[in-house]
């Protein structure tokens, strides 16, 4: 099987689904797609998977929020494994492979619970921003997202509470990401409860 070629065709086919979505989303976009997919690679490579190890782990990066285009947040996962299938089905790939995709894009469903390495990469590059300096203005895209689906302004505040308990209840899955990202994600974590105080204040 050419690994290679295969993921070339599924960049095409996930590129092409994103890119025809209604309304584009704030945050769950092909941008964050394929930032994904490139956290994934990188961490990929510093555990140097096999090639076949590899092509699952790009694969699911790709699928892993395609869900979002047909529903709502809810399920996404499972319905991104669904696409694929289907999509893996048409090009004849191995069962095996298959099932070991599907098994890393429903292991992103909050809160994670990989229970391989594969698994592990993948959890990490979804949330590898929780431990970068781009936290905050990811943040601000995922209130933009959900402010426009649910029709509701949220209290600055409140929405910087629920972000602050996400970092604290998450924890890096592989032992490079832990290395590499925890202390920023603690820093980030510091910044957004400065602005809860800041934020409490101004909503009274």
């Amino acid at each position: 099987m050419n690994y290679q070629s295969v993921l070339d065709q599924i960049e095409a086919f996930v590129s092409a689904q994103l890119s025809a979505y209604g309304e584009p989303l704030a945050y769950h976009n092909l941008n964050h797609t394929r930032n994904v997919v490139s956290n994934a690679a990188q961490i990929a490579a510093h555990y140097q998977l096999s090639a076949p190890d590899q092509f699952v782990v790009l694969s699911a990066s790709w699928f892993h929020d395609l869900g979002y285009v047909n529903g709502d947040p809810a399920g996404h996962e499972q319905r991104g494994a669904l696409i694929f299938r289907e999509f893996a089905n048409s090009l004849l790939i191995e069962g095996d492979l298959i099932a070991h995709v599907i098994g890393c894009i429903l292991a992103t469903t909050l809160p994670q619970k990989p229970t391989n390495l594969l698994e592990s990469i993948v959890c990490d590059a979804d949330l590898y921003h929780f431990g970068t300096s781009e936290f905050a203005g990811k943040d601000l895209l995922m209130l933009e997202e959900t402010s426009h689906r649910l029709k509701t302004d949220f209290p600055a505040a409140s929405w910087l509470a629920g972000s602050a308990k996400l970092l604290r209840s998450h924890q890096f899955c592989t032992s490079y990401c832990q290395d590499k990202l925890t202390d920023q994600k603690q820093d980030n974590l510091r910044q957004l409860e400065a602005r809860m105080g800041t934020a409490s204040r101004a909503d009274q």
